[in-house]
């Protein structure tokens, strides 16, 4: 499957409707058998399918026959589908705010969140939520970029410290006020709550490698890890994990702190 089929389906369109479009677009027009044939979409998909792709504003048909279709402007096609996508969208999100204002949440202290985007989202809605204070601790700060910009918004006005071992250098550069500082040797990523029975780290030849460790206001945490091909984190508010966590980063800043003395000296 080609890069341009996979974009037109996330903008909504089935893998056969990409790739007859795709064919319409090379061919400039054609008819249902050279659609077919250049798209490599069964002929009798092909019908059904052009009308959708017309209905739709991406092509038009001539009064030929055997019926010959064009594409319209893809340009102009694409704005009005992401328009009509956006109106749906407007509509779901409207609709499911009231839905979800009538409902009764359960308040459940611990919560497992995966994908890249959930989780990322629930980083920087954490850090901006923050009253006071953050501390977030990574072995690789290229972990923790990702999350800048919410990091040095925070720290314009709260205590916000970002604590890694590697790539300290761009991370001063784009967090703002926020305190950075370079976690020794012996307390990279995790202290001796998170790792194995052995003593030893979590490392990436494992399957399960600590990522990321957050805790906003000494009491709202998150652990990031990375398991297998994917990720997961877990979020705590209001349960033992949060004081393990949050004693956790107060060890690493008090050892970062006094290994930062121990260079300048």
């Amino acid at each position: 499957m080609t890069e341009i089929v996979r974009h037109l389906m996330k903008l909504g369109l089935s893998e056969y409707e990409a790739k007859t479009y795709l064919a319409t677009v090379a061919l400039g027009e054609g008819t249902i058998k050279q659609i077919s044939d250049e798209s490599k979409v069964p002929r009798s998909r092909t019908y059904d399918i052009m009308d959708r792709l017309a209905e739709k504003g991406f092509v038009e048909a001539g009064n030929t026959v055997p019926r010959c279709y064009r594409v319209n402007n893809p340009t102009e096609a694409l704005d009005h589908l992401l328009d009509e996508i956006k109106r749906s969208r407007d509509e779901a999100a409207k609709t499911l705010e009231e839905i979800s204002r009538q409902t009764e949440r359960r308040d459940n202290p611990l919560w497992t969140i995966k994908g890249e985007w959930a989780i990322d989202h629930k980083v920087a809605e954490m850090i901006d939520l923050a009253r006071k204070d953050v501390v977030i601790v990574s072995e690789d700060a290229k972990h923790l970029m990702r999350f800048t910009k919410q990091i040095a918004r925070s720290a314009e006005d709260k205590s916000v410290t970002a604590i890694a071992k590697y790539g300290l250098n761009e991370l001063r550069e784009s967090v703002g006020n926020a305190r950075v500082l370079e976690v020794s040797d012996k307390m990279i990523v995790a202290p001796d709550i998170l790792k194995k029975g052995d003593g030893k780290r979590f490392s990436r030849d494992q399957d399960y490698d600590v990522e990321v460790m957050m805790v906003c206001d000494h009491h709202n945490t998150i652990i990031i890890s990375r398991e297998g091909s994917g990720r997961r984190a877990i979020v705590s508010n209001g349960t033992i994990l949060d004081f393990l966590i949050n004693r956790a980063s107060e060890l690493i800043v008090e050892d970062s702190l006094k290994h930062a003395r121990t260079r300048t000296v």
